[in-house]
């Protein structure tokens, strides 16, 4: 290698050093430190522990408490999914046929995006208890009238509405970015053929958003399997377990029953658990960008 081509990957490598180091500290150890505490009686605490092997994973296995958060989080995952994808493809088409005004409406959808996630949560606990409570006992409905963050009914779906309601703007921005990079001849083309409203995202803009489409879908059920703050500051996973998911479960787990061993053998599984639906997503959605670009 020549000297100056030498000197050039060196500046590069120290470049990048920084991100690296930070991205083995709090990515790799951790990923790899769970794995094997998730083998040990380590309760979070103690400097000692001792290996157990698969003793935590039996443990697990016939462990009935995690079914209903591992219910919880399947369900609030597939409704997550289902309400960001149509929430933000709907903002991104709509904001884009906006003849003024498109930046203005953008930044205030993407907005709450990037606010804190236990902040947002904090925030709708109380407009739940206060606001919608009251303005429920005024118009006489019941059901809003006596908290809908306090009932076992509601609690979840309630989480899943804020949830989609914060990140909503993030999943527009993607699909935003996918519009664009239509080629408007294909509208012009389509107007040629008669081809209005409806059918015009059908079989334009929707099969040529399939990039942003698969990114959206593998990214927002990734985000609620691993949510935790915004359901945290919401309900803490009450009333009775009703809203609680699989992360608070971890939490609870590893510092509040001093399990850390075993609250590390559930995380170990819900990353399994989140690298199978994320593959099985990729090779089914890949696939359609496939047959749509043939």
């Amino acid at each position: 290698m020549k000297p100056h081509r030498l000197k050039n990957t060196y500046l590069e490598f120290l470049i990048v050093l920084p991100a690296l180091i930070f991205y083995l500290v709090f990515v790799i150890y951790p990923l790899f430190g769970g794995i094997y505490y998730s083998f040990t009686d380590w309760n979070g605490v103690d400097a000692t522990f001792k290996l157990i092997g698969l003793k935590n994973y039996f443990t697990l296995a016939g462990d009935k408490y995690v079914i209903r958060p591992l219910t919880n989080t399947f369900i609030y995952a597939f409704l997550s999914m289902i309400l960001l994808n149509v929430l933000g493809l709907a903002l991104a088409v709509g904001l884009d046929r906006l003849a003024k005004g498109k930046n203005v409406f953008r930044a205030l959808f993407f907005i709450p995006a990037v606010l804190s996630s236990l902040v947002v949560g904090y925030i709708f606990s109380f407009i739940f208890s206060e606001p919608i409570s009251s303005l429920g006992k005024s118009l006489g409905i019941e059901v809003m009238a006596n908290n809908l963050l306090g009932s076992k009914q509601f609690s979840l779906y309630m989480g899943v509405l804020v949830g989609a309601w914060k990140m909503a703007g993030w999943y527009m921005v993607i699909y935003i970015a996918g519009l664009q990079n239509i080629d408007q001849s294909l509208y012009e083309a389509a107007d040629i053929d008669g081809t209005t409203g409806w059918k015009k995202f059908r079989y334009v803009t929707f099969p040529l958003i399939a990039p942003a489409f698969t990114i959206n879908m593998i990214l927002s059920v990734e985000r609620a399997f691993k949510e935790y703050d915004l359901m945290f500051a919401l309900t803490g996973g009450g009333p009775g377990g009703s809203s609680e998911l699989i992360s608070l479960t971890i939490y609870g787990e590893s510092f509040t029953n001093k399990r850390a061993g075993y609250g590390s053998a559930l995380g170990v599984v819900l990353f399994l658990i989140i690298l199978a639906i994320t593959l099985f997503q990729m090779f089914v959605l890949r696939r359609r960008e496939n047959d749509i670009n043939y």
